[in-house]
């Protein structure tokens, strides 16, 4: 037994090395997937710290980084392995009875011999605008004195120069390549408290903020949290409890090991059952690529290989014996395909290294490769290699030896069982996956993941065989692509489904991308359209009052130097802080008075007025709410607080607020110019057209506390109704009128101008703006602001496209790999046509339709299994969100049509260039072999 696997190992790693082109394409198919992971992999556990590797690059050499809690007030610390500290008070102690602590105080808790040093672990520092070439540039400012040995100790490193004195400063990086300047050179500092300017001496680099730019000096005001820590030997579990007992909480990197509190809880510890189902189902997806990548690769090399198990069986080979040379083949190629995948990606992640820690923002304790996951890896190719050679094997083994002989191939029948079979599996996903979101089970949606995607998979060969009759209609080439697709439908079919199984991951995170980009723009306050810019004039003057004009022609000439056929268009705006009448109580007091709309009692949501008493019913209501069309009361929205609210009757203003056109903007307009207002709540506008208004007035005391209630004060005014998601989360536009009506004043202490252009505004634009502006105007009396509407992230479209691309990438590179494996394959028949004088171009073009056949395929149905996976994973996300009220946003169906775009146009002809460019012209002319 073991010779003859020893034997069939033999020959699998003979015949590999005879055919080494077609080996090495079998090897690649196999090897994509197993290079994503093993870059991933790699990727992932080089950018995880440990705690002490963290605490180590933030402390350094320093002992402690220790921080005031509650000043004076005894504490319980609760964790010690990290820098966000939980902490209790202890009982018996009156958490409010805080007092100073001085830092004698904190040092006299300590051995002698211990020092301090202000410092603060977070990046935001002191806000600056420094000049840059195009204007002005802002970055974070750190009030360190550098001279002292404990900021060098942190791991603080001179790239450059040395360190500063007074009047000096370092700069790191990224304010270097923001501000264009060097050591040597002046930073110009727009701020009254610092000097004109400051000579960097040197460039350094923290190693946990490496893309913040800041600056570091010692004029800079310092916004220090708290104090590094240096004490004479290690610091101990007592001194930091000492330390406590003033309110101070201690993270060190010699206490991280020691127990939590009875009142810490990892909050990380378990992981919800959404998430572990979205993890499931993420995992299902990718292990379906994988299979069906690797696929293709050992089937169309059996079908090649068709002649040489015909040989064997005929000089007495066993069914066993051509199984286990295929199995062996397999196996090969999957030792082969991880080993290399190994080496590349540890060999890419190594390479690129500085890449990656300028994405995290932080340095890495080096290169590692997580062996666990990569041992597991290995033993993963080796199984898909098994696995996906297993259904070769049978097929070998079962060879017909006469026709391969005589070279006749075997006619595919049962396409129409077959299709048969395929839909059944489909459906039978599709319903694993109705009864998997019905009945919450990982099972059953991970089932219908598998079953839809073998499902189309087995269907295939039937649709070749349909879609392979409209070859009649088609010129020469793409017509013998098509009837050559149909009649070899086992090698077609396997290139196709590994087409399938990377699309259907890459459409169906791409689509979970893309939906959760659209519920944050939707979470987002929405005020004016995107790309709308505005001017904002403010009052900065102490005792005589603005010259409103003189200061909006100064701003209006600075706008005119930068953008052309300036238009500006006044919005007032109208504040409560006069208090609509109502006096304050006490006086270090400010009013400030609020309207919002109340519902009439027939449009209130049925959640409101139901039995919540229990889980149950709290359920219960919560499910009616869904089924009640009142209930559109969103959770962002509940957050708001009503302060200043726009006005106009303006119809441009109007348009600009709400969108509207036509007929819809002039009854809008209609409704302001009889003292009436615009809302975005339906519900909240009577059958009579008008809606109802309720006072709420805030008392704000001297000390910052406030007291708010609602009045029993209320307002009718006519009211229209504009799209839900319009005029902010305000949810009001008012008229001259209706301001009036309400107590509500112009603003006295800005003013807002829709700013329209002929220019499309660039960052060196808004910089030089920025620059003008941040100087006061009107002698000092204004300040100006020029602001662009913007809601768009462009990290998560470029997260789209980033997924997208790489599928993209791969799908191509099975097209490609199937390809070859195909044309290997057909090599005969291509010389026969050579043979009967068909011209070179036509057998490229004759490959190059072929590329097109399994593409178009492969992406098509790839895109509706990527549907499917989808959809379980969008149930999977939104049934977290949907037990509570006011809803949260739920997860849509956006489409990434940008993906589709790459997926379904850009694959096919990608993958048809790649063929008419590589593929050979000419071949040589065979033997004949029968």
């Amino acid at each position: 037994m073991l010779g003859s696997h020893r034997l069939a190992f033999r020959i699998a790693r003979r015949e590999a090395w005879r055919y080494k082109g077609r080996s090495a394409l079998s090897i690649t198919l196999l090897g994509l997937p197993l290079l994503g992971v093993a870059i991933g992999a790699s990727a992932f556990d080089t950018a995880r710290l440990s705690e002490e590797e963290t605490a180590a690059q933030y402390l350094g050499s320093n002992d402690a980084y220790i921080e005031i809690a509650l000043p004076g007030v005894p504490i319980e610390q609760q964790n010690w392995n990290s820098q966000w500290i939980i902490y209790d008070v202890p009982a018996g102690t009156d958490g409010d009875a805080e007092r100073p602590v001085a830092d004698s105080e904190i040092l006299a808790a300590l051995p002698e011999g211990s020092a301090i040093a202000p410092y603060s672990l977070r990046k935001e520092g002191t806000t600056l605008q420094a000049e840059t070439p195009d204007g002005l540039g802002q970055l974070q400012g750190y009030g360190y004195d550098l001279s002292d040995e404990r900021y060098v100790a942190t791991g603080l490193e001179y790239l450059e120069g040395s360190a500063p004195g007074s009047g000096e400063a370092v700069i790191n990086e990224a304010a270097a390549d923001l501000l264009g300047i060097g050591v040597g050179d002046d930073l110009v500092v727009e701020d009254e408290s610092l000097p004109d300017s400051l000579k960097v001496t040197g460039i350094v680099e923290v190693p946990w903020n490496l893309n913040t730019p800041f600056v570091i000096a010692d004029s800079i005001p310092s916004t220090a949290t708290g104090w590094l820590l240096d004490t004479p030997e290690t610091l101990t579990k007592d001194q930091a409890l000492a330390l406590n007992e003033l309110g101070v909480t201690v993270w060190a990197g010699s206490l991280l090991h020691e127990p939590p509190g009875p009142g810490y809880t990892e909050s990380s510890a378990g992981v919800d059952q959404a998430q572990l189902m979205i993890y499931g189902l993420m995992v299902v997806a990718v292990v379906m690529e994988v299979v069906l990548l690797a696929g293709p690769a050992f089937a169309i090399s059996a079908r090649r290989r068709t002649r040489e198990f015909a040989l064997m069986s005929a000089n007495g080979a066993t069914p066993q014996q051509i199984r286990n040379t295929v199995l062996a083949g397999g196996l090969l190629f999957g030792i082969v395909a991880a080993v290399l995948a190994l080496a590349i990606g540890i060999g890419l992640v190594a390479a690129g290294m500085p890449w990656l820690e300028q994405l995290i923002g932080y340095r890495t304790a080096g290169l590692r490769v997580m062996p666990v996951l990569q041992v597991a890896l290995v033993l993963a190719a080796i199984a898909t290699g098994l696995l996906a050679a297993l259904t070769a094997a049978i097929s070998a083994s079962r060879v017909n030896v006469i026709a391969a002989l005589t070279g006749r191939t075997s006619r595919n029948r049962g396409t129409r069982r077959w299709m048969v079979i395929g839909l059944v599996v489909a459906g039978a996903g599709v319903a694993a996956g109705i009864g998997g979101v019905v009945l919450w089970s990982l099972p059953l949606m991970a089932a219908a993941i598998v079953l839809t995607q073998l499902g189309l998979v087995t269907s295939t060969p039937a649709l070749l065989a349909a879609v392979a009759k409209l070859g009649r209609w088609l010129p020469v080439s793409p017509r013998m692509a098509m009837r050559e697709a149909g009649r070899n439908r086992g090698s077609a079919a396997s290139a196709i489904a590994a087409v399938i199984g990377v699309v259907a991951a890459g459409m169906a995170f791409s689509m979970i991308a893309t939906a959760e980009e659209v519920r944050r723009v939707q979470d987002q306050e929405r005020i004016l359209p995107q790309g709308t810019m505005m001017l904002t004039i403010g009052d900065v003057s102490e005792d005589d009052p603005l010259d409103w004009d003189a200061a909006l022609t100064e701003a209006e000439a600075h706008l005119r130097s930068r953008l052309g056929d300036l238009e500006l268009t006044p919005v007032p705006e109208y504040s409560g802080w006069g208090g609509c009448g109502v006096a304050a109580d006490q006086p270090d007091q400010d009013v400030n008075c609020a309207w919002g709309p109340v519902r009439p009692d027939e449009n209130q949501c049925s959640y409101w007025d139901a039995d919540r008493s229990t889980e149950a019913a709290e359920a219960a209501a919560i499910v009616a709410a869904r089924q009640d069309p009142r209930c559109d009361e969103l959770l962002s929205e509940s957050w708001n607080y009503v302060e200043d609210l726009p006005g106009s009757t303006d119809p441009e203003v109007v348009a600009a607020y709400t969108d509207l056109e036509g007929a819809e903007l002039d009854r809008a307009v209609a409704v302001l110019e009889e003292g009436g207002l615009l809302v975005a709540d339906e519900w909240a506008v009577t059958d009579a057209g008008t809606v109802r208004l309720q006072q709420q007035i805030t008392f704000w005391n001297g000390d910052g506390s406030s007291s708010s209630e609602p009045q029993q004060k209320y307002l009718e005014l006519p009211a229209m109704a504009v799209e839900r998601g319009q005029l902010g989360l305000d949810q009001m536009f008012l008229s001259p009128g209706a301001a009036e009506a309400m107590g509500m004043e112009v603003s006295p202490s800005r003013q807002h101008y829709l700013v329209s252009t002929s220019t499309e505004p660039d960052a060196a634009d808004m910089e030089a703006l920025e620059a003008v502006f941040f100087q006061t105007i009107a002698d000092g009396e204004a300040y100006a602001a020029v602001t662009v509407a913007d809601y768009t992230d462009p990290f998560m479209a470029y997260l789209v496209l980033a997924v997208t691309g790489l599928c993209a990438l791969i799908a191509f590179g099975a097209t490609a790999v199937s390809t070859g494996l195909i044309v290997a394959e057909q090599r005969r028949d291509m010389t026969v046509l050579g043979a009967v004088g068909a011209a070179p171009g036509l057998r490229k073009r004759f490959a190059m339709w072929q590329s097109v056949v399994i593409a178009v395929f492969g992406t098509g149905l790839g895109t509706v299994a990527g549907f499917v996976g989808f959809a379980l994973i969008r149930e999977t996300l939104n049934r977290p969100l949907q037990a509570s009220y006011p809803f949260a946003t739920l997860y849509g169906w956006e489409l990434p049509w940008a993906s589709f775009a790459i997926m379904l146009l850009a694959v096919p002809l990608v993958a048809a260039l790649g063929a008419l460019v590589f593929t050979k012209a000419k071949l040589p002319s065979e033997r004949r072999v029968a």
